[in-house]
């Protein structure tokens, strides 16, 4: 239905997670880093929801603490005029919090607008306000689209990676970058669509926690490798494929 790509345990290696139809459990994959996916779902606690039919998901740290959370939309694939009691078509979005340690909690009605039922398909994630916090685009069926915006209170700190492509692509879609803070690793790629018929934010986004500084890693699809040291947190910072850090062009944020 829909996939999600992101480090949700913080070991360097892009994990997998996928949406699945009522019933049915969502999936969650970890990356061994060997080329092995294995099923995490009932470890992380995400086989407790099998209400809903779900579509766009992602993983992404919603309240920067550094452990990324995951995000789904859902909605039936009924006719209005058929619809069974049991599955509504609008129903509720839904959030798992991660916990550490490979598990999450999920909150609905915990989680400000995420209750509120719609028949969505596809979602994009992005600071589309920058101020340093993942907002979510939800395209709902048959009606206007909803955007979340992610109000963030407290001091956890983020950084905002830009990359642009010389000898890569200029968007640098197929680049990996990983950042490294306070004995974590975060991996996040350039992607050209994600989610379900949706494409996020180009700006990649990571959650600090107390962190205040970052060390970064990129791997361009040209197959240069490049490292920087000591990066601030709560800025964009933009890099350009073998020149380095450049000034920021607009918001710095």
């Amino acid at each position: 239905m829909g996939v999600g790509i992101g480090d949700y345990n913080l070991d360097g290696h892009l994990d997998i997670f996928k949406t699945h139809f009522a019933d049915d459990a969502n999936i969650l994959y970890r990356n061994d880093g060997k080329g092995n996916f294995e099923d995490e779902t009932r470890p992380s606690r995400l086989a407790v929801e099998t209400r809903f039919v779900c579509w766009g998901a992602g993983i992404v740290d919603l309240d920067n603490d550094g452990n990324p959370d995951l995000f789904m939309v859902t909605g039936h694939v009924y006719p209005e005029g058929r619809k069974f009691p049991q599955y509504p078509s609008k129903t509720a979005r839904a959030v798992f919090r991660n916990l550490g340690q490979g598990v999450f909690e999920e909150l609905i009605e915990a989680a400000a607008g995420i209750a509120a039922p719609q028949c969505s398909r596809g979602c994009a994630f992005g600071d589309f306000d920058n101020d340093g916090d993942i907002n979510v685009l939800v395209i709902n069926l048959n009606e206007p689209p909803s955007l979340l915006r992610n109000d963030l209170t407290g001091n956890a700190n983020w950084i905002k990676i830009k990359l642009e492509g010389v000898k890569s692509n200029r968007s640098a879609i197929g680049a990996r970058v990983l950042v490294h803070y306070e004995g974590k690793v975060e991996a996040q790629a350039v992607l050209s669509q994600s989610s379900f018929f949706s494409s996020n934010d180009a700006r990649l986004h990571y959650g600090l926690g107390r962190a205040s500084a970052v060390d970064v890693d990129v791997f361009w699809p040209s197959g240069l490798h490049e490292t920087f040291k000591h990066i601030q947190a709560n800025q964009l910072v933009t890099i350009k494929e073998s020149v380095g850090l450049v000034p920021n062009r607009g918001w710095s944020r």
